[in-house]
């Protein structure tokens, strides 16, 4: 499995997100779901619905990034939502709870919506590999200046070089 969270993790509890969305690496063709499913207790029937939440939030996290909209993510999240997270009011205010791993992503989702962090976290415009924007600005577009965004202006760079040439 690997470090989900590099190079810009977020914060607890939207890292759970980010963990979850980060179980492929597309780049490299690895797919992590199905250790995530066996390290949550999941049961192997569990892969198809924890393979669509994790493309929909990858959608939404797309949104975050390049704008846009997103709706058949918002209706498949919203359909787990209404399955699988419950809505608690207290002293505190408004809780979510998930009544399983999916939900717990889900109400995690949910509540950094709530409380205005969900913005920050992104999918990479090279590689898709969820990150947290750290940036003042939150105008952070890939995972890693070094890695993705180096590689990207290097490409545009000698694109640019070839049409002058």
């Amino acid at each position: 499995m690997p470090n989900y969270d590099l190079p810009n993790a977020a914060p607890a509890p939207l890292r759970l997100v980010q963990q979850f969305v980060n179980t492929v690496d597309r780049e490299h063709e690895r797919e992590w779901l199905p250790d995530w499913l066996a390290e949550h207790s999941l049961p192997p029937g569990a892969h198809v619905r924890a393979f669509e939440l994790r493309e929909a939030l990858r959608s939404l996290l797309r949104v975050n990034n390049a704008g846009g909209t997103a709706p058949d993510a918002v209706r498949l999240i919203g359909e787990v939502a209404r399955t699988s997270v419950i809505v608690e009011l207290g002293e505190d205010g408004v809780s979510l709870t998930g009544t399983d791993p999916l939900g717990q992503v889900v109400a995690v989702a949910l509540t950094a919506m709530l409380d205005g962090s969900w913005p920050r976290l992104k999918v990479c415009r090279n590689c898709e590999w969820a990150f947290y924007d750290n940036s003042k600005n939150r105008a952070g577009s890939w995972c890693s200046m070094q890695l993705c965004g180096n590689r990207k202006k290097t490409r545009e760079y000698r694109a640019r070089r070839r049409r002058a040439a």
